[in-house]
């Protein structure tokens, strides 16, 4: 019996042995590793992007070619780079003298237009713009008439041709199309072309007004402008991506559910290793 008991004590030390040789080899569960992902959210534009400032240059040069000139200056709202209401205001004079007729035209007044520009580009974040506009044109004004003596065929005699100071009101409408091009910063260029529809003017029992400021001249009832504007583009609110930072949970043998821009939380650039 001795020997069996020496032996007995060495099976039970070996049993209790085995569990905790198991446990220390046993791993402890990794805890589950946090990535933060760059999600990148759709463009956004606000409301009211600014305004724009404009000058006219071509109806400064008609001078050169032309009895008549303008000078004219334009405000316009930007809102989502979409639609933009505008102001334009200015003046305009005109001298002059039919060649055949020798008859004489006068007049210097100021003239407003309102209307509103839309931005036919598909991409509205982009600085470069294709319009489609109307306007409504407005203008009082005085003008001028005068030429040679008029004979009278049945009595003889001539009579003088001059009157001064015809008051009268004129108003048309206005189709505009025109592009905007960036040159450099806010600094942008651009041209339209219009076409004009007179609506109504004041009838007098002396002459017809020969030319209307911010219209044209009135040998018919439509006329064709153009113009060509250095423009100043005060934009802000515009907003060309935005991105928020979500917190992902990565566990093992898991793939990320997310794939896009992945970082570790530990400003790492390592991907975790598959277990």
């Amino acid at each position: 019996m001795k020997p069996i008991i020496p032996l007995l004590s060495l099976v039970l030390l070996l049993a209790s042995a085995m569990p905790l040789r198991a446990q220390g080899n046993k791993q402890e569960p990794q805890q589950p590793q946090k990535f933060v992902a760059l999600v990148e959210e759709a463009p956004k534009l606000t409301f009211f992007q600014g305004f724009t400032l404009s000058a006219d240059v071509f109806g400064v040069a008609q001078r050169i070619f032309s009895d008549y000139a303008t000078f004219e200056g334009a405000l316009r709202l930007n809102l989502k780079n979409t639609f933009f209401p505008i102001v334009e205001l200015g003046f305009a004079t005109c001298d002059s003298e039919d060649a055949n007729t020798f008859i004489r035209y006068k007049t210097n007044a100021p003239y407003l237009r309102v209307g509103v520009d839309f931005n036919m580009l598909k991409d509205k974040f982009q600085d470069n713009r294709l319009f489609l506009g109307a306007r409504y044109g407005l203008s009082r004004y005085n003008f001028d008439i005068s030429g040679p003596p008029i004979k009278d065929p049945v009595w003889g005699g001539s009579e003088p041709f001059s009157y001064t100071d015809i008051a009268t009101t004129s108003h048309w409408l206005e189709i505009v199309v025109g592009v905007q091009v960036k040159v450099w910063r806010n600094f942008h260029m651009g041209w339209s072309v219009r076409y004009k529809r007179e609506i109504s003017s004041t009838k007098n029992q002396y002459a017809k007004p020969y030319y209307i400021p911010g219209f044209g001249t009135t040998t018919q009832t439509t006329a064709w402008g153009a113009s060509y504007n250095l423009i100043f583009d005060l934009n802000w609110g515009k907003t060309k991506h935005t991105a928020r930072e979500v917190t992902l949970t990565h566990r093992p043998l898991q793939q990320p559910t997310d794939t896009t821009s992945v970082t570790p939380s530990d400003s790492t650039l390592q991907q975790p290793q598959q277990q």
